[in-house]
């Protein structure tokens, strides 16, 4: 098959996905479009790099509906980082100024959000500029990186102005060691980064900040601040299994708070409460009663040596 190639450009504003707790993904586009080609108009991924972007069966302008559409295994690049879909649809808009910008970039079919480190993959992929928010659905959305899978049955998103990660439907977050975090909802919120605050950042790097004041580019460079868990969590660990209703992960701190109808199950014991801490950095979990007079529960089960662990059968001459 022919692949047939656009032009390339330099970026405007990028957006980075920083994605599931801790872990930064990037896909970028950028604002700044002219009538022409949509190389011309897209940027995949943040630096000053040009971007190329490919297609089995070509690229479309539809001016009437002021859309770039290319079809047919597509592919957007930009220095090591690609965005692929069956089809990828870029949607513009007159500003102001009299210029145009991209407000909505989609990639239908097939998603899959490529960096050295980091894939993201789904069904489709949406990312609109006024919100800064980044939808995966479908598929099986799935994101993977050098230290962690997370997977959802619903979507994976990221919020790039408030500076959040989401995974929702039968959220599920594995560590490279086999540590796991399960739970209807999985929340990461993430700090400033160096810049210190998101303006801050993107005057730093001379990017337009786009809509809300906020360069997403700059506010993905932040670390994992706090991690949230709602619905059935279940936190699951080499030596212990926990549950519980909420969880809340103070990163920083090494803090992690489990609450409601909490269990602690190992190989040999069985603790219940409402409230229970986790000190990650200590090893050390404090098991908490509910209110107004509500107690812990313990069920220890003493360990016995390997010699005595089964009773010998009886004497039968």
């Amino acid at each position: 098959m022919i692949r047939r190639r656009a032009g390339t450009a330099r970026p405007g504003a990028a957006m980075r996905l920083a994605a599931a707790f801790g872990l930064a993904v990037a896909m970028g586009f950028g604002p700044g479009v002219g009538p022409g080609a949509w190389a011309q108009s897209a940027t995949v991924g943040g630096g000053e790099s040009p971007i190329e972007v490919l297609s089995d069966d070509g690229i479309e302008w539809h001016r009437d509906d002021k859309l770039y559409i290319a079809r047919g295994n597509a592919v957007a690049i930009q220095g090591a980082d690609r965005v692929r879909g069956d089809v990828l649809v870029a949607h513009y808009r007159e500003t102001p100024d009299g210029a145009t910008e991209i407000w909505r970039m989609e990639a239908r079919g097939s998603a899959r959000i490529e960096t050295p480190t980091q894939t993201v993959t789904g069904a489709s992929a949406v990312y609109e500029l006024d919100s800064g928010v980044l939808v995966v659905r479908g598929g099986g959305p799935r994101l993977v990186t050098e230290t962690e899978t997370v997977t959802a049955t619903e979507s994976l998103e990221y919020w790039s102005r408030e500076r959040m990660a989401v995974a929702r439907g039968d959220a599920r977050a594995v560590r490279a060691n086999g540590d796991t975090v399960e739970a209807d909802v999985l929340t990461g919120y993430f700090d400033a980064g160096a810049s210190g605050d998101a303006d801050g950042g993107a005057a730093a790097t001379g990017a337009d900040p786009g809509p809300g004041g906020a360069d997403p580019a700059a506010v993905s460079g932040g670390a994992l601040d706090r991690m949230e868990a709602f619905g059935d969590v279940v936190i699951t660990t080499a030596k212990e299994v926990v549950r519980g209703d909420r969880a809340v992960y103070d990163v920083p701190a090494g803090l992690a708070t489990v609450v409601g109808n909490v269990t602690i199950a190992t190989e040999s014991d069985q603790l219940a409460g409402d409230r229970a801490v986790m000190n990650l950095n200590t090893g050390v979990s404090t098991l908490e009663g509910g209110e107004g007079g509500g107690r812990a529960r313990a069920l220890i089960t003493p360990q016995r040596p390997a010699a005595e662990a089964a009773p010998r059968a009886p004497y039968r001459p």
